[in-house]
């Protein structure tokens, strides 16, 4: 077993007793190192609590749901993990101490293709998501010969590695050269962050133009950014660390699992006082994905998207009832009529929150408020152009007025992509 790094365990396997009886004191918490185990650990475990919650009452397996239930996890391992190193955890039970590492490499995926999910209202992951995670795969498999080492032979190495914590960052117990796969590990964490970032930054720029105000939206945005910078700020640290040496000016863990923690919280409490954040962005285009050849075929034909397979928030109950609901609401009373109708006031008529409106309408029938809103529009000027001769005297302007269009450009517009 003499594959690390060109090093034989023999050089530190054969600890003796009292090396083990100094070792573990070393180890011994003081007064403010007791207190942060204390503070992480009954955070993290309240983050585990609310990751399985999360996921079991995710009925339907909504992408973004789960997602964030993966995330939540993975900082909460990852929390531990760094907690647990300020312990003498790892000693008693070797076998543990890379468990985190798949996990670690999993999370920054995750985070964007959670991002992606949110802004996308994205049903399912594309084939081509799947190659995100090859990273994490790679990260994993560089520590396979540890994994086959024997129990004392692990033993021996975490200590080396736990009284100089230089060599944790250095990963001897991996395949990469020394330094190289804590590069490539924040590496593509700190990718996957400013990726993420920068899909919400062009999804927010485009609903700026196209004039969405929606409260909603901006908390959405809000707490995309919080989160992604939470865990941007976790892998900048460890990169700060390890690059510039910082160690010897504090020691990192701590601060680690504490910023870890505080992702945790911040998950948590959105969860807690804005469960729309579940939800999505209202004002986005909702569809399934489709190969090339059903897009062709969906534009040519015009076919209705609501009946492809995709995974909805509601059951089958609950579709059938607001979508009755709804549409006896617009036929009766036509409220689309009024120039400036918005969502909050279609809420307030049937008494639904306008998260759940926003989500029903992106997934039942594939547009956002605005898009519905309109075709009812034209389809009113349809029928009225067919009912009341007279009105083919009226001008552009008093039609759309009268079917409460702000202007003659956004019923050209409407009647365009309407009726081609």
């Amino acid at each position: 077993m003499c594959w690390i790094k060109g090093n034989t365990l023999t050089q530190y396997n054969r600890l003796d007793i009292n090396g083990f009886f100094l070792f573990y004191v070393s180890l011994e918490m003081n007064a403010i190192e007791t207190l942060n185990y204390m503070i992480v650990t009954i955070i993290v475990t309240i983050g585990f609590l609310v990751s399985i919650i999360l996921y079991i009452n995710n009925k339907d397996r909504a992408l973004s749901a789960t997602l964030l239930a993966g995330i939540l996890l993975c900082i909460s391992l990852f929390a531990v993990n760094y907690t647990l190193m300020g312990t003498s955890f790892f000693v008693k039970y070797p076998h543990a101490w890379r468990i985190p590492a798949f996990f670690s490499g999993l999370m920054p995926p995750m985070l964007y293709l959670y991002v992606q999910s949110i802004l996308n209202q994205q049903f399912k992951l594309r084939f081509r998501d799947y190659f995100l995670f090859i990273p994490a795969i790679i990260y994993t498999i560089n520590f396979l010969p540890f994994y086959l080492l024997s129990t004392e032979d692990k033993r021996a190495l975490i200590v080396k590695m736990l009284i100089n914590k230089q060599l944790v960052a250095q990963e001897i117990d991996g395949q990469f050269p020394l330094g190289w796969g804590i590069l490539i590990r924040l590496g593509t964490g700190l990718l996957f962050c400013g990726l993420a970032l920068v899909k919400i930054r062009k999804s927010k720029v485009a609903l700026l133009i196209k004039g969405d105000e929606d409260t909603q939206n901006h908390e959405i945005y809000a707490w995309l950014y919080h989160l992604t910078y939470c865990v941007l700020f976790s892998f900048a640290l460890l990169m700060l660390w390890f690059v510039l040496l910082l160690s010897k000016v504090f020691e990192l863990y701590p601060a680690v699992s504490l910023t870890s923690a505080g992702c945790i919280l911040l998950i948590c409490g959105y969860l807690l006082f804005k469960p729309n954040i579940l939800y999505g962005l209202k004002g986005m285009i909702v569809q399934p994905s489709l190969s090339s050849e059903e897009a062709i075929e969906d534009r040519l034909h015009k076919i209705d998207i609501s009946n492809h397979p995709k995974t909805s928030f509601f059951t089958t109950e609950m579709r059938t009832e607001m979508s009755v609901r709804l549409e006896n609401h617009f036929k009766n009373n036509k409220p689309f009529l009024a120039a400036g109708y918005k969502i909050k006031d279609l809420s307030q008529e049937l008494g639904i929150p306008i998260y759940l409106i926003s989500l029903f309408i992106n997934q039942e029938y594939g547009k956002n408020f605005n898009e519905l809103i309109n075709d009812y529009r034209v389809d009113y000027v349809e029928d009225l152009l067919k009912q009341s001769p007279d009105s083919q005297s009226f001008t552009l302007e008093a039609i759309a007025q009268s079917a409460g269009f702000k202007s003659r450009n956004t019923f050209i517009g409407a009647v365009k992509r309407n009726l081609g």
